[in-house]
C-alpha cells in the first residue's frame, strides 16, 4: 500500500515538475517584449517621478519602489537558482552593501544626522539595484538582448521628451525660461548623461549582425538625435562622458568599420542641426517669449524630421551596400589606417591653431587651465559657447569638498552632510546642494574608509567585467579571440557604465535615482553574468531549477525561508525609507494648522512629527514657529534650544534661536553670541549678518540708554547732596 502511494506521489510530482518546465520554457522563450518594455517603463517612470532627486517625497517613492523590486527580483532568484550555481559578482556586490552599511552607521557621527538618514535610504536603494542586475542575470542571462533594448528604449524615450519640450513649448513647456534642455529632471546635465548613456547601445543597434534591417537602420537617425540632445543641453561634461564611451566601444569592439559608417553621417547631420539651432535665439536664449518659442519649435521640428528620413534612408542603403559588395581585407585596412591617421592628426591640427592664437601654445594651455582650477571663476552663461569655455564653478564646491574633508579626514562630516557643512568655508556667494563629483562628495561626507571603500568595490567590479569580457593579457586585441553577439553587447553595457562613471566624476548625477539605478543595474548585470557561454535550452537557470525535489524538496523551504526573509527585511528598510517623508509632511501639515490657529493640533501634529523623525531639526522648528505664533516665548526658546543640542553645526539652528532672542524677546545681549555662531558656520549668510548688526546697533543703544541714566543718576546723586549740604 505505501509502495503504491509513493509511487502515486512521485508522479504527481513528475507531472508538476512537468508542467512548471513547460511554463518557465515558454514563458522564458516569450519574455524578450515584456522585459524589454518593463526595463523601460521601470526606468522612465523613475525619471518623471524622482527627477533630480531633490525633492524628498518623489524621491522616496522611487527608493521604496526600487527596494521593493529588488526584494523580488532577488527573492525569485534565490527561489529558482539559489546557490546552485556560483555567485558570480559576490564580492563586487559585498563592497557595494559595505558602502550602504558605512552610509548608514555614519549617522553615529554625522554633524546633520537627519541629511545622513536620508542619503542611507538612497544608497540603500542603490545597492538593492545592483544586486537586482546581478539577480536578474542568474535567472534570465540569455535574456541580454531585452536588457540593451530596455535601456536603450528608456534613454531614448527620455532624450525624445527634452526635445519635445523644444518643438512643442506651448504644451509640455509653457513657463521655461532656460535655454538648456533639463525636462523631464529639472537639470541639464542629467538630460545630456541620459542621451550620453545610450550612444553605446546605438551603436550596438546599428552595426549587430542580426536583427532586422529597418530596425538596424534606426540607429543612424537615433543616434544623431541622441548627439543633438547631448549638445542642445550646453553639458560639456556630458560630451566628455559620451567621448569616454564611444572609444570603449571603439577600442575593444571588433566593429569599429561599421561603428564609423554609423557615427560619421549621423555625427556630421547632428553637427549641421546644432550650427543652424545655435544661431536662433529663440531656441538658445533664456527668457525668451512663448510666440517666439513656439515658432522656432515649429522650424526644429520640421528640420529633425526631415533628418530622420534622410538617416533612415541612409542607413538602410549602407547596409544594403555592405551586404552586396562588402569591402575586401585590403580596402577595409585602407579606412582603417585613414582613419587612425585623422585621429592621430587631430591633436596635430588642434595645436597648430593654437599656435596660430596671440598667446600661443603654452600661453593658451595654460590660460585654460587657469579657468578651469580657479576657484574665483564666474558664473558661465546658459549660452551655446560655454562649450567651448573651460571655467566653471565646480572648483568652489570641490575646494570646499576638501576643506570638509581636512576637518573630518577619516570618517567624513557624515554622508549628506556637504550641504550643511559647506557652508562654515564659504568665500563666495555660489552654493549647492552637493560637491559636484563622487570621488570629493565621498571624501567630505565619509571620510577616507568611504573612499577607500568604494575604489575597492570599483576594481572588484573591473575585475568581474574582466573575466567576463575575456580581457586578459594577450586577449584583448587578439583577432582569434571569438566575439559573439553576446559579447559584444555586453561592451556595449560596459560603455553605458563608463558614461555614467565618467560623469558621476564630474557632477552630482550620482544623486539622480533614475541616472544612478541605471548604471548600478547595467552594473550589476555585467558583473553577475560570468564567463560567457553559450546558453541551451536546457541550460536555462530558470528550467534548470525546476526538478522533481524541488515541490516538497528540503533546499526548496531553505530557499524559500531565505526569500521570506528578505522580503521582511525589505519592508522594514521600506517603513525607515518613508519615515522622514512623513515627518516633513506632517510638519507642513503643522504649520497650516497653525495658521488658522488650531494650535493645540498643531502642536499635536508637530510632535508627531518629531517621533517620527528624531534626528531631524525642522519639527522644533515648527514647535517654536507654532509656540511663537500663540505667543508662548518661553515654549518656542526651549524648542530652539533643544535644535541646537541636537544639530550644534546647523547655522540655520543658531540663526533662529538668536533671532528670537533679539527680535521676540528685545535682548541683544544675549542673541549677539549666538548669532556670532551662527556667522562662524555660514560667514557669508546674509540674513545672519543683517541679524548680528541689528542686534549690535541695539546693544549699543542700550549701553547709551544705561550710560545716559548713569549719567542722570549721578546727578541727581550730586544734586541731592548739595540741597542736603
Amino acid at each position: 500500500m505505501e509502495s503504491h502511494v509513493s509511487a502515486a506521489r512521485a508522479k504527481l510530482t513528475n507531472r508538476t515538475a512537468d508542467y512548471l518546465r513547460t511554463s518557465a520554457r515558454r514563458l522564458y522563450t516569450s519574455a524578450d517584449v515584456p522585459i524589454c518594455l518593463g526595463i523601460a517603463g521601470v526606468l522612465v517612470a523613475a525619471a518623471f517621478i524622482a527627477k533630480g532627486g531633490l525633492q524628498l517625497g518623489s524621491s522616496t517613492l522611487v527608493e521604496v519602489a526600487v527596494i521593493l523590486l529588488a526584494a523580488a527580483v532577488v527573492g525569485v532568484a534565490l527561489v529558482l537558482v539559489g546557490f546552485q550555481a556560483r555567485l558570480h559578482g559576490g564580492l563586487a556586490l559585498t563592497l557595494v552593501a559595505a558602502i550602504g552599511g558605512y552610509t548608514g552607521l555614519s549617522i553615529l557621527w554625522s554633524l546633520f544626522p537627519s541629511d545622513s538618514w536620508v542619503e542611507t535610504n538612497r544608497t540603500l536603494a542603490y545597492v538593492g539595484a545592483f544586486a537586482t542586475g546581478i539577480a536578474a542575470v542568474r535567472i534570465a542571462r540569455g535574456r541580454w538582448q531585452a536588457i540593451l533594448s530596455g535601456v536603450l528604449l528608456a534613454m531614448a524615450a527620455i532624450s525624445a521628451w527634452a526635445l519635445a519640450t523644444k518643438i512643442a513649448p506651448a504644451w509640455l513647456a509653457p513657463d521655461e525660461i532656460y535655454a538648456r534642455l533639463r525636462e523631464p529632471y529639472g537639470y541639464w546635465n542629467a538630460v545630456g548623461l541620459t542621451a550620453a548613456m545610450g550612444l553605446p547601445l546605438v551603436l550596438w543597434m546599428a552595426t549587430r549582425e542580426h536583427g532586422s534591417r529597418a530596425v538596424n537602420a534606426l540607429g543612424w537617425p537615433l543616434l544623431s538625435l541622441l548627439a543633438f540632445t547631448v549638445l542642445l543641453s550646453f553639458s560639456r561634461g556630458s560630451i566628455v562622458a559620451a567621448v569616454g564611451g564611444i572609444a570603449v566601444w571603439l577600442t575593444f569592439a571588433p566593429l569599429r568599420l561599421r561603428s564609423l559608417a554609423v557615427l560619421v553621417p549621423s555625427l556630421l547631420a547632428a553637427a549641421l542641426v546644432t550650427v543652424w539651432a545655435f544661431t536662433q535665439g529663440a531656441l538658445t536664449d533664456d527668457h525668451v517669449a512663448l510666440a517666439d518659442r513656439k515658432h522656432a519649435g515649429v522650424e526644429l521640428g520640421l528640420i529633425l524630421v526631415g533628418m530622420i528620413v534622410v538617416l533612415f534612408a541612409a542607413g538602410l542603403l549602407i547596409q544594403l551596400r555592405a551586404e552586396r559588395h562588402p569591402f575586401s581585407p585590403q580596402t577595409r585596412r585602407k579606412i582603417g589606417v585613414t582613419a587612425l591617421a585623422i585621429l592621430a592628426a587631430a591633436p596635430l591640427i588642434g595645436l597648430g591653431g593654437l599656435a596660430l592664437t596671440q598667446r600661443g601654445i603654452t600661453g593658451t594651455i595654460s590660460d585654460r587651465w587657469h579657468d578651469l582650477t580657479t576657484a574665483n571663476a564666474a558664473t558661465i552663461q546658459n549660452r551655446p559657447s560655454r562649450l567651448v569655455e573651460t571655467a566653471n564653478v565646480r572648483t568652489i564646491y570641490w575646494r570646499r569638498a576638501i576643506d570638509v574633508w581636512k576637518k573630518h579626514p577619516v570618517k567624513g562630516a557624515g554622508a549628506g552632510s556637504f550641504a550643511e557643512a559647506q557652508l562654515r568655508f564659504r568665500r563666495e556667494p555660489a552654493n549647492a546642494k552637493h560637491a559636484h563629483g563622487y570621488v570629493l562628495q565621498t571624501m567630505a561626507d565619509l571620510g577616507l574608509i568611504g573612499l577607500l571603500v568604494s575604489l575597492v568595490a570599483l576594481g572588484a567590479w573591473l575585475l568581474g567585467v574582466r573575466d567576463v569580457l575575456d580581457l586578459r593579457r594577450g586577449r584583448v586585441f587578439d583577432a582569434r579571440a571569438e566575439w559573439g553577439q553576446e559579447r559584444i553587447g555586453l561592451l556595449a553595457l560596459t560603455a553605458v557604465v563608463v558614461v555614467f562613471g565618467v560623469h558621476s566624476a564630474l557632477d552630482w548625477t550620482w544623486f539622480v535615482p533614475a541616472l544612478a539605478v541605471t548604471g548600478l543595474f547595467c552594473a550589476g548585470w555585467l558583473v553577475g553574468r560570468g564567463p560567457l557561454e553559450p546558453v541551451e535550452a536546457e541550460r536555462i537557470p530558470v528550467l534548470a531549477a525546476v526538478h522533481p525535489s524541488l515541490p516538497g524538496g528540503t533546499q526548496f523551504r531553505q530557499r524559500l525561508g531565505v526569500a521570506l526573509g528578505l522580503a521582511a527585511l525589505a519592508v522594514i528598510m521600506v517603513l525607515a525609507a518613508v519615515q522622514p517623508w512623513r515627518s516633513s509632511e506632517k510638519g507642513d501639515h503643522a504649520l497650516r494648522l497653525a495658521e488658522a490657529r488650531n494650535y493645540p493640533a498643531a502642536e499635536h501634529t508637530a510632535g508627531d512629527a518629531k517621533d517620527l523623525n528624531p534626528l531631524s531639526t525642522e519639527p522644533y522648528f515648527d514647535l517654536a514657529a507654532i509656540a511663537e505664533s500663540r505667543g508662548d516665548q518661553a515654549a518656542g526658546l526651549a524648542d530652539l534650544q533643544r535644535a541646537v543640542q541636537l544639530e550644534p553645526s546647523n547655522p540655520e539652528a543658531w540663526q533662529r534661536l538668536g533671532d528670537l532672542y533679539l527680535y521676540s524677546r528685545q535682548d541683544p545681549v544675549d542673541a549677539i553670541p549666538v548669532l556670532r555662531a551662527a556667522l562662524f558656520l555660514d560667514p557669508l549668510s546674509a540674513s545672519a549678518r543683517a541679524s548680528f548688526l541689528t542686534a549690535l546697533r541695539a546693544e549699543q543703544v542700550l549701553k547709551a540708554r544705561a550710560a545716559e541714566a548713569n549719567k542722570a543718576s549721578s546727578r541727581q546723586k550730586s544734586t541731592g547732596k548739595g540741597r542736603r549740604r
